[in-house]
């Protein structure tokens, strides 16, 4: 008997301490998001900072982007998917520079960032629940689609830039933050 009651008290314990991480982890959701949304940032912006500002033209080869295109298509493709859900309009400054060079490539792709940051900022779960439009001619995504969308983009094509980085004989930077 005595060994069925401390089981059966394990298992209430478990399940109460198993509960416990769920409830916190849906409140600090957005908190989580914001984190990570400022490291993407630190990183993205190391990474730009690493290519020299005469390399920004640099193609591997000649159908790709160049390095400074890729960083300025990251930021695009941020405002695309943060605008989609964003409250307020997407303001003029988002439009991309015309020339993709080293400083206006970062001043755009920092912006972003905190155009979007302010925009997730603002967001309640039930934002991140509800249905946004998609890319033309697709179904609509959630909001959470639309974050997790914007991280994976940006992901991708922040990786891609290491082999920009390593043709110059660069070290690209350490994820660290």
């Amino acid at each position: 008997m005595n060994r069925r009651k401390a089981i059966g008290s394990i298992v209430l314990g478990s399940a109460a301490a198993a509960a416990t991480p769920l409830a916190s982890a849906a409140e600090k959701s957005m908190e989580s998001v914001m984190a990570r949304w400022n490291q993407a940032k630190i990183f993205t912006l190391q990474v730009a900072d690493a290519m020299p500002a005469g390399s920004y033209d640099f193609k591997p080869t000649p159908e790709m982007r160049s390095f400074g295109e890729v960083m300025v298509h990251m930021g695009q493709a941020q405002v695309f998917y943060a605008g989609r859900m964003s409250k307020a309009a997407v303001p003029d400054e988002m439009k991309a520079p015309k020339v993709a060079e080293k400083e206006a490539a970062k001043k755009y792709l920092a912006a972003t960032f905190d155009f979007c940051g302010a925009a997730l900022s603002t967001m309640t779960t039930a934002d991140l629940d509800k249905l946004y439009p998609g890319r033309p001619n697709t179904p609509p995504m959630s909001g959470w689609d639309l974050v997790l969308n914007s991280f994976i983009h940006t992901s991708h094509h922040r990786g891609y830039t290491d082999v920009y980085l390593r043709l110059k004989g660069i070290t690209p930077p350490t994820y660290n933050v």
